[in-house]
């Protein structure tokens, strides 16, 4: 109690020391920091060379800090306002939320508290809706609103809980975002909040949080923050009475200060205040009033530069600007009118013009659009009816050899003929899909294959015969379906031929896959296979050759030729059977 009178009586003595001289003095500031200055006019520069409205925000919004840093507030705050001038109309941004928390910390050091809380709120609510950066957004936000009810209700939160909780939620919420953010500065900053937050309240926790939040800055290397850090724990060491270590961070503090030449309004008077409560706690009562003289001569700048309303007329400034940006529009609107008017007229006949000209070509486009869809309707048509042509007459071949295959009596010429007949039967299977398939010249290669196969095991009578299918969804042309669709006809043909009869259980393998533009089939039974010999004349380089070349065989090779493909016999393997393997790949 003795030591707080003191403490009044010293300022009330300054005061009256000061008042008769100082009030007709100008403002004192601290000198600019050059290469912050620096940053921000380059930034200027650039951005009205490149006549970007954001980046000459921006720059304002440096200038701003940087008087702030100088304790120039009415300065800082019109720099502060330009920005904001530029910001609110885009919507909601991080750059919006960061421009109204520092209105909010500058009205708050002015102590026009219902300001200061306008400007938070605000801030909360566009960082709550801005979609870039919304959590860094988030994070200033709770921690000013949490600073703004700190100082507001500073000689309440050691007895009311509920207010202590309050702000106690915002520094929590704040730091929750800088984990979720991995920021380590943030999370120093937080501890340093609550750090002090727990000093008031007498929790000597509040030690560990300074220096984890001291430990990190240093970590980061952050001068002018790190200082702050120094003076919130050299207060804890007088609160919690450990003077000898309040006096050594105070001492580090200021040296820390003046080595790295930071020249920062505020931290100049946290320095100058944390020195006069140490002094006075200690009862050095000439030291402390020599501080306190320091501190009021700071203070004392700040009450002459906002002594006419200075800053409560940036507000109205600002409101006004608006207003007068509308009014010119409004004449400029007014003095362009008549002209509109003429020109309206001009305009009025030349869309009708043009109106009537795109009404034309629309109904030119429309008719040759719909004579374009008939020829395509005909062409289509005309497709489909030479395939369905070509299907008929291989189908009256495919007739006249099943009549002469019926009339001979030669076991081998009966054999040749109707296996003549399987393969225009399989040209003519082809033609029908073209002619019955949704795709005008594409075939289904799975319904082809199906179809094909099954009509050579009844013609051959092996329908017991199990036929295994695992094909893509492929469509082919009719240039490559053809050839493939006789190659899939004599390995069916020499299946049942060869590796049927005499077997107990038949079965036959077809397994066809799309790899890339490539085409992969496998053909398997599960006869006898292949003797070596047999292999070794059937593979050569990927190429058939055999001694005894037959015709299927001979037949089998030209198609590969023409699918421009490869293609080779196996015995066994791959897991498809033990017999007779054929692989063939072709581009599709």
């Amino acid at each position: 109690m003795i030591r707080s009178t003191l403490i009044v009586c010293l300022g009330i003595l300054l005061w009256l020391l000061t008042s008769t001289v100082g009030l007709t003095q100008a403002p004192i500031h601290l000198k600019l920091r050059p290469e912050r200055l620096a940053k921000a006019r380059a930034l200027e520069q650039k951005a009205i060379r490149e006549k970007d409205s954001l980046q000459l925000a921006e720059a304002w919004y440096l200038f701003g800090k940087t008087y702030v840093f100088a304790g120039d507030l009415p300065t800082a705050q019109a720099y502060f306002l330009k920005a904001l001038h530029v910001h609110e109309p885009r919507g909601a941004s991080f750059e919006l939320s960061r421009l109204y928390v520092r209105l909010s910390e500058t009205e708050n050091k002015l102590g026009r508290f219902d300001e200061a809380l306008t400007y938070a709120k605000r801030a909360m609510l566009v960082a709550q809706q801005s979609r870039s950066d919304k959590d860094r957004a988030l994070v200033r936000a709770y921690g000013n609103m949490a600073l703004l009810y700190q100082d507001h209700w500073a000689g309440q939160l050691r007895t009311d809980t509920t207010k202590f909780a309050q702000v106690l939620t915002y520094f929590r919420q704040a730091e929750a975002f800088c984990y979720k953010l991995n920021d380590t500065l943030g999370i120093a900053e937080c501890n340093m909040n609550i750090g002090a937050l727990l000093v008031k309240r007498l929790d000597k926790q509040a030690i560990v949080y300074l220096k984890e939040a001291l430990r990190l800055f240093a970590l980061k290397h952050k001068e002018g923050i790190r200082v702050n850090a120094m003076l919130q724990l050299a207060g804890a060491y007088v609160t919690f009475g450990k003077p000898a270590l309040a006096y050594q961070a105070l001492q580090q503090a200021e040296q820390f200060y003046i080595s790295h030449k930071l020249n920062e309004y505020d931290l100049r008077l946290g320095l100058e205040t944390s020195f006069v409560n140490y002094y006075t706690a200690t009862g050095q009562w000439q030291a402390a009033f020599d501080r306190l003289k320091r501190q009021h001569e700071l203070e004392r700048s700040q009450i002459l530069a906002d002594r006419d309303g200075a800053i409560s007329r940036l507000n109205i400034e600002y409101d006004t600007e608006k207003k007068e940006a509308l009014l010119a529009t409004q004449k400029r609107e007014l003095g362009l009118r008549a002209t509109n008017l003429r020109t309206q007229q001009w305009l009025t006949l030349a869309m009708v013009g043009l109106l009537l000209m795109a009404i034309g070509l629309l109904a030119t486009f429309f008719r040759l659009n719909q004579k374009n869809e008939r020829i395509s309707r005909q062409n289509a048509e005309l497709v489909k009816e030479q395939n369905h042509r070509v299907k008929n007459n291989l189908q009256v071949v495919s007739s006249l050899l099943s009549l002469q295959a019926s009339r001979l009596t030669d076991e081998a010429a009966k054999q040749a003929v109707e296996e003549s007949q399987l393969r225009v039967q399989s040209m003519a299977i082809l033609h029908r899909r073209l002619y019955d398939g949704e795709q005008l010249a594409l075939v289904d290669l799975d319904e082809f294959i199906r179809e094909l196969v099954n009509g050579v095991l009844i013609t051959f009578g092996c329908q017991s015969a199990s036929v295994r299918f695992s094909i893509d969804t492929i469509y082919l042309s009719a240039d490559k379906a053809t050839p493939l669709g006789l190659i899939m006809n004599e390995l069916t043909t020499n299946a049942c031929k060869y590796a049927f009869p005499g077997n107990a259980n038949p079965q036959l393998w077809i397994h066809c896959r799309r790899k890339g533009r490539l085409v992969l089939l496998d053909v398997a039974d599960n006869g006898p296979g292949l003797t070596e010999v047999d292999v070794s004349q059937l593979q050569t380089d990927n190429l058939l050759v055999a001694k005894k070349r037959t015709f299927g065989l001979m037949l089998i090779e030209a198609q590969v030729t023409q699918l421009n493909g490869r293609g080779h016999f196996d015995s066994g393997g791959k897991g498809l059977g033990q017999g007779t393997v054929f692989s063939l790949e072709f581009n599709a």
